[in-house]
C-alpha cells in the first residue's frame, strides 16, 4: 500500500512539475513593468508609437498608444507599465503602411523589432537592467541620444541649421525670467552633420534663442523639441537615407473650391539614387484619392470641389527601397458668402507658349465679391518684351484678348475687384514664339501616369526607359537650340518641342534634360528659366 502511495505521490509531483513549466513558459511572453522594448525606425517613418494590451490589463494608453523616445541611430525605446504581451507598432494614425500588424512581445526585455524586415532581436546596446531586493528593475548603464533627430523623455533638443555660418553657435532656453538653461547666451551648441548643431537642456524649456555666442541672434522662438529651425522655420529633422527638404502647397491657406493649389515636395537619397514622388489627398470622411501615382514629377496640381477638411499626404521613395512620408493638413472654405474677391485659376496657365501676331486670350476663373452688387470686375496689364505696359480699364468680362506683337517673354497681371474695391492680383508668364503652328491644347504641368513605376526597381542607378547621350562636343548644358548661347530661346525650344512644333521636333536629349530624368518636359524649361535668374 505504502508503494502505491508513493507512486501515486510521484505521479502528482511530475504533473505539478508539467504545470509549473507550462505557467512559466506562459508568463515568460508577457512584459514586466520595468521592461524596455525598443524599435528600428527604418521604414520611412517620421514618428514611431507603442501601442500595447493585453485581455486581463487593458491597453497602456489610447491609440495610437505611448510615443517612443529615440535612444540612437533611428532607434527609439519605451518601457513597459505592466505586463502586456500584444503590441502595435505605428506612426501616429493607423491603416495600411501606417502600423504594424497584431505583435507578440517576446516576452524578455532588451528585445528590438525591426520594422522594415518584421522581426525580433535582441537589442545588444540594450543597457543591462538589475531586479534589486524589493523587485524593482534598475538600469546600469544608460544609452545616451546621439546625433539621430527626435525627441528626448528628459530635456528639451532643438536642432540649428547654421546657414549663417555661425563660428560659435549656442542655444538660450527658458521657461521663465527666474527659469532658463543659463545665463546669457546660453550654452554652446554641438555639430552633428553638415552646418546642423544640437542642444539638449536637462529639463522641458518652452522657448529658445539661437546666437552666434551672443551676437547675430534669432528672435524669440517656441521651442520644438526634436526639430530642426531652417531658415525661419522649424521643420522635421530627417536622418534618414531618403531626406525630404520641403512639402507645401501653394496657397496653403484661403483656399476655396475650384482654386488651383500647387502641390510641391523635395527629396534626396544621400546616395543618390533616384527619387519618385506620389501625392493624394484624403477628405474628412476618410476617402482617399491619389493625385498623382509616384513618378519623378516633383509638383502637381490639385482642385478641390468641396468645402471642408483635407489631409495631402506627400510619399516618397527611391531606387535603393527607401521610403519616407509626409502630411499637410488644408482647409477648403465656403466661399458661397465671402466678401472680397478670389482668383481661382487662370488660363492659360504659366509657361505657356502663345503666338506672335496671333489675338490669344487668357481667362480668370474667379468668385467671392458677395457684397454691394455680388459684381467683379477685371483688369488685365499686360507687358511685353521691352518693357511697354498697354492702357488698361477695369471691365465686367472675365476673359482679355491680346496680340502679342514680337517674340519674347510676355508679363500679364491680372486684377479682380469686388464692389466694395476690394482688390485681388496675381501675375502669370507667357513665351511668345514667332514661328510654327499655335498649339491646339494649352501646355500644362507634367501630369505623371502609369508610365513610371508604381514600386521603384531597387538599384543605384536611374530608372530611364530612353538611353542617356553623351552631350556633343562644343555645346553646353541647357543649348536646347544649339546656337552656342544659353538664354530665354532655349527654354522657349524647350516648350516648342512639348509643344511638338515642328521646327522643334528635333532636340539633343543630352543638351535639352536638365532634370535628368531621360525626358523632355516643361520642368526642363522651368529648370533652363530659373538656372538663368542665377
Amino acid at each position: 500500500m505504502a508503494k502505491k502511495q508513493h507512486k501515486f505521490l510521484c505521479l502528482v509531483l511530475c504533473l505539478a512539475l508539467i504545470v509549473s513549466a507550462v505557467l512559466v513558459g506562459t508568463v515568460s511572453a508577457f512584459a514586466a513593468a520595468g521592461d524596455t522594448v525598443y524599435v528600428k525606425l527604418n521604414n520611412g517613418w517620421s514618428n514611431v508609437y507603442c501601442y500595447m494590451w493585453s485581455d486581463s490589463l487593458g491597453n497602456n494608453a489610447a491609440w495610437p498608444g505611448v510615443k517612443m523616445t529615440l535612444v540612437k541611430d533611428n532607434v527609439y525605446s519605451y518601457k513597459i507599465t505592466k505586463a502586456f504581451d500584444k503590441v502595435i507598432f505605428n506612426n501616429g494614425s493607423g491603416g495600411s503602411d501606417n502600423q504594424t500588424t497584431d505583435l507578440t512581445y517576446p516576452g524578455k526585455s532588451g528585445q528590438i523589432y525591426d520594422l522594415k524586415a518584421g522581426t525580433w532581436s535582441a537589442y545588444a546596446d540594450a543597457p543591462q537592467e538589475t531586479t534589486s531586493a524589493g523587485g524593482s528593475t534598475a538600469t546600469t548603464s544608460a544609452v545616451q541620444p546621439t546625433t539621430s533627430g527626435g525627441s528626448t523623455s528628459t530635456g528639451t533638443t532643438v536642432y540649428y541649421k547654421n546657414n549663417d555660418n555661425w563660428s560659435s553657435p549656442y542655444c538660450y532656453m527658458w521657461n521663465s525670467s527666474s527659469d532658463s538653461n543659463s545665463s546669457w547666451p546660453g550654452k554652446a551648441m554641438t555639430k552633428v552633420d553638415d552646418d546642423v548643431w544640437m542642444y539638449t537642456a536637462s529639463k522641458k524649456y518652452a522657448n529658445c534663442i539661437f546666437s552666434n555666442n551672443g551676437q547675430s541672434q534669432t528672435t524669440d522662438l517656441t521651442a520644438h523639441d526634436g526639430q530642426i529651425y531652417d531658415g525661419g522655420t522649424w521643420k522635421v529633422y530627417d536622418t534618414s537615407d531618403l531626406r525630404v527638404s520641403s512639402y507645401t502647397a501653394d496657397p496653403s491657406s484661403d483656399i476655396y473650391p475650384g482654386m488651383d493649389v500647387t502641390l510641391s515636395a523635395e527629396a534626396k537619397n544621400i546616395n543618390g539614387a533616384t527619387v519618385y514622388y506620389k501625392f493624394s489627398v484624403t477628405n474628412a470622411g476618410g476617402g482617399t484619392s491619389v493625385i498623382s501615382n509616384f513618378s519623378t514629377a516633383k509638383s502637381v496640381t490639385w482642385t478641390p470641389s468641396a468645402a471642408g477638411s483635407y489631409t495631402i499626404t506627400f510619399d516618397f521613395k527611391d531606387t535603393a527601397g527607401n521610403e519616407n512620408s509626409r502630411t499637410l493638413a488644408l482647409t477648403v472654405a465656403d466661399d458661397s458668402s465671402v466678401t472680397k474677391p478670389i482668383i481661382k485659376s487662370v488660363t492659360p496657365a504659366n509657361l505657356n507658349i502663345i503666338k506672335a501676331g496671333v489675338a490669344n486670350t487668357v481667362t480668370v476663373n474667379a468668385g467671392g465679391g458677395k457684397t454691394g452688387t455680388n459684381l467683379l470686375f477685371y483688369k488685365y496689364i499686360v507687358t511685353d518684351p521691352n518693357g511697354v505696359k498697354n492702357t488698361p480699364y477695369y471691365t465686367l468680362n472675365n476673359t482679355y484678348q491680346f496680340t502679342p506683337t514680337m517674340a519674347g517673354n510676355y508679363v500679364v497681371n491680372v486684377y479682380v475687384q469686388a464692389s466694395d474695391n476690394s482688390t485681388v492680383t496675381k501675375t502669370y508668364n507667357y513665351t511668345a514664339t514667332a514661328d510654327g503652328p499655335i498649339p491646339t491644347q494649352p501646355v500644362t504641368a507634367e501630369q505623371p501616369t502609369t508610365a513610371k513605376p508604381t514600386t521603384p526597381v531597387a538599384t543605384t542607378a536611374p530608372v530611364t526607359t530612353t538611353p542617356q547621350p553623351t552631350t556633343p562636343s562644343g555645346y553646353n548644358k541647357g543649348d536646347a537650340n544649339m546656337d552656342h548661347y544659353f538664354n530665354i530661346k532655349d527654354a522657349t525650344y524647350v516648350q516648342m518641342h512639348v509643344a511638338e512644333y515642328e521646327e522643334a521636333k528635333d532636340i539633343n536629349i543630352a543638351l535639352a534634360d536638365m532634370s535628368g530624368d531621360g525626358k523632355i518636359t516643361v520642368l526642363d524649361a522651368t529648370l533652363i528659366q530659373q538656372a538663368l535668374l542665377k
